[in-house]
């Protein structure tokens, strides 16, 4: 797939500084988009790469951002969002911001020049970590004053929590290159976030069903969304359909009317295009 390039007539470089400026990358790609004060979406853009490891992803990442002449605008606001695997959920009752090294090490093991970078996620009182190697972090502050820097699965899972119907078990997937996230609620609880690696569609039907039966939750009781990776594949909405019935893909209709372009599958880019509005 050839890189995507959307900008708007109405996108004034001068006005940036007006602007919100979002960046979502992962191993499979860096994209990023731009809205203006009334979110409308004036930019959008989309290099592919497959790039194993995050020395290597990263080292691609600050080439683009260096060479790309938007991203070296000013903005009122900027968004930086990894697409990792590795990152922790924690109560807000159990955060500890001097205990938080302590509390991540027992859950996954930080690289020695790694820092912790947390985000509050208000609808569920709770706190999300990720590492991220410490001189990339500062790469990233110096060029954007206004910078937040949180995992994809921010706006996975604020956009998820604001969708949920009560007294309803919802399932929430959100697929990407290598791994996914999996969002489990009942009512307006969370039963269950975890994030999987996989290497097949049959991994992610075999993990879902078995997350379900973990929570006593049953397949047809269930309301499913999919987003993401591979939501196009008839092979995992078949596959999964076959156990749950109640399934539906989440897909952003206007970036396939701005962008015509039959291979970019704009599910992948929701989280990225809702984040500014998540605060």
């Amino acid at each position: 797939m050839q890189n995507v390039y959307y900008i708007d007539n109405n996108f004034i470089k001068e006005n940036a500084s007006q602007y919100i400026l979002s960046i979502r990358y992962a191993t499979d790609g860096l994209s990023f988009c731009v809205h203006d004060p009334d979110n409308k979406l004036l930019v959008f853009f989309f290099q592919p790469f497959n790039l194993e490891g995050q020395d290597a992803v990263i080292a691609k990442v600050k080439k683009i951002i260096v060479e790309d002449s938007l991203l070296n605008l000013k903005y009122k606001k900027v968004f930086v969002l990894p697409c990792n695997k590795e990152k922790m959920l924690l109560p807000a009752h159990a955060f500890d911001k001097n205990a938080l090294p302590d509390l991540y090490r027992l859950c996954l093991p930080p690289h020695k020049n790694d820092t912790l970078l947390y985000r509050k996620i208000k609808i569920m009182e709770s706190y999300l970590v990720e590492a991220l190697p410490r001189n990339f972090v500062t790469f990233l502050s110096s060029r954007y004053p206004s910078l937040c820097i949180v995992n994809s699965a921010y706006p996975f899972i604020v956009h998820s929590l604001s969708h949920i119907l009560f007294n309803t078990n919802h399932l929430f997937v959100d697929i990407y290159d290598q791994y996914f996230d999996l969002l489990l609620t009942r009512n307006n609880d969370v039963l269950l976030f975890n994030s999987f690696s996989y290497g097949s569609i049959n991994d992610i039907v075999y993990y879902t069903l078995n997350c379900l039966q973990q929570c006593n939750v049953t397949p047809d009781s269930v309301q499913m969304t999919l987003s993401g990776n591979l939501v196009n594949d008839p092979v995992l909405s078949d596959t999964l359909g076959k156990y749950i019935p109640n399934l539906s893909i989440l897909n952003y209709a206007l970036l396939s009317q701005l962008v015509r372009n039959n291979e970019l599958n704009n599910s992948s880019f929701i989280h990225l295009l809702n984040i500014h509005k998540c605060e």
